[in-house]
């Protein structure tokens, strides 16, 4: 064995070793910073199948986005599940049904879900329907269609696997995606942010000339998909490609893909501090977890890593600690604060305005978003959280900006450090 191939293997060593202690740390004060941040794979099972649906969707999508079982003007049910989130709309119609005498899904029901998913669409976007949609934390509002630039149709069938079902399908010049049980709980799990799941919708929905197929099921589309960085484009010259039916079992036993499920876990980190940001009952929480719900799992994860990071040199030093993030690809500066402050933590929430307006003078072009909490990582932490949004500056502004400078050290010297995060660590 030559030094190289040496050097190469305590290299590999070290590395799974960095990983291990990560994970540990992690597992160890991952409910300290939040207790909403432990996120498990849920199945299933046990329950009426719509609030099965509701309750993996909340977890996927998150409760504020989610509207099970909005209704009609006249009182009928218009879908089982409506998401709305940005620009995006996701309607779900779900039946729990029973297999024929040759293992199939009754070409009666798949049809029957078709036209309430259909006359759903027509209701919201083409007829304009006043619905009014409610949500267990942001009460009652009316459906607005002018928001909406991305509609997805999803029919969801809970009942026995299917030996053989079609899983995109146009009808009347609409694509509804047809999902088992076994899958919506696989994709609802693996692509369990919005970004995640809506661009995996829109990249099938490219294919729609192109007709995968698979006895294994849609999982195994789904492990083609996440196998080829997330792409489909080998099959776009293409009317028909049969997909092996062990890709998914392949994906689930590949180590890169075990190290990426091991990366992630401090991801879920930053669904507990969306969840943090309806603390206190502030009227413009909505506007800020939106912000913060946009980034994909990746993005969570390395937000979650500088954030966790940040906290723990905070916790072992005695002076406030700041840290600042550029996520370029999504145009927005983060502003951490780790700063112990009694209630009510007014010295804390002015030096939060101050690290934003500092930053947003460097950085106009960019939403400023800050997010202040304990220096010390306890059970039990509060959040403070700011958000700047207006891509002007004006002479108060500049005046604001001078004084700050004149009183604080804020972003006097910062130490810029560039980070890069694969999906799939080595």
């Amino acid at each position: 064995m030559n030094k190289k191939s040496k050097n190469e293997i305590k290299r590999a060593k070290l590395r799974k070793q960095a990983l291990k202690r990560r994970a540990k740390s992690v597992k160890a004060n991952r409910d300290l910073i939040s207790p909403h941040a432990k996120k498990d794979y849920f199945r299933l099972k046990g329950e009426k199948a719509e609030n099965a649906l509701h309750e993996l969707a909340e977890k996927t999508f998150l409760a504020d986005w989610c509207y099970p079982n909005p209704m009609l003007p006249d009182g009928k049910e218009l879908c089982d599940l409506l998401v709305v989130f940005d620009d995006i709309a996701i309607i779900w119609q779900l039946k729990d049904t029973k297999l024929d005498e040759h293992g199939n899904i009754k070409e009666s029901d798949i049809q029957k879900n078709q036209r309430q998913l259909l006359g759903a669409r027509r209701q919201l976007f083409e007829l304009k329907t006043d619905i009014t949609i409610t949500n267990p934390r942001r009460g009652s509002e009316i459906f607005n269609p002018s928001d909406i630039k991305n509609i997805h149709l999803i029919s969801a069938f809970f009942g026995d696997m299917p030996i053989l079902l079609s899983t995109n399908k146009k009808v009347k010049e609409h694509l509804i995606h047809t999902f088992t049980k076994n899958f919506t709980e696989i994709v609802l799990n693996e692509l369990d942010t919005i970004s995640d799941f809506q661009r995996y919708l829109m990249d099938r929905e490219q294919l729609s000339n192109t007709a995968l197929i698979s006895t294994g099921g849609e999982e195994q589309i789904l492990g083609y998909y996440l196998s080829n960085n997330r792409s489909f484009d080998k099959f776009k010259n293409y009317n028909f490609a049969l997909l092996e039916d062990d890709i998914w079992k392949g994906l689930k036993n590949n180590p890169k893909y075990k190290a990426k499920k091991e990366a992630d876990q401090v991801s879920y980190l930053w669904d507990g501090i969306i969840e943090r940001s309806h603390d206190g009952n502030n009227p413009q929480y909505e506007l800020i977890a939106r912000e913060l719900a946009r980034h994909d799992r990746l993005a969570r994860r390395m937000l979650s890593n500088a954030f966790f990071d940040a906290h723990k040199i905070a916790h072992n030093s005695s002076e406030i600690f700041r840290r600042y993030v550029i996520m370029e690809d999504m145009n927005v500066v983060y502003c951490f604060l780790f700063q112990d402050d009694p209630e009510p933590r007014e010295n804390r929430k002015s030096h939060l305005t101050a690290m934003c307006h500092v930053t947003r003078s460097k950085h106009i072009d960019k939403k400023i978003i800050g997010i202040a909490t304990e220096a010390k990582i306890r059970p039990m932490s509060s959040y403070d959280f700011a958000l700047f949004d207006v891509h002007e500056w004006t002479e108060n502004d500049q005046k604001a900006l001078e004084e700050i400078q004149a009183n604080t050290d804020i972003l006097q010297n910062p130490n810029m450090q560039h980070v890069h995060d694969d999906e799939y660590p080595a």
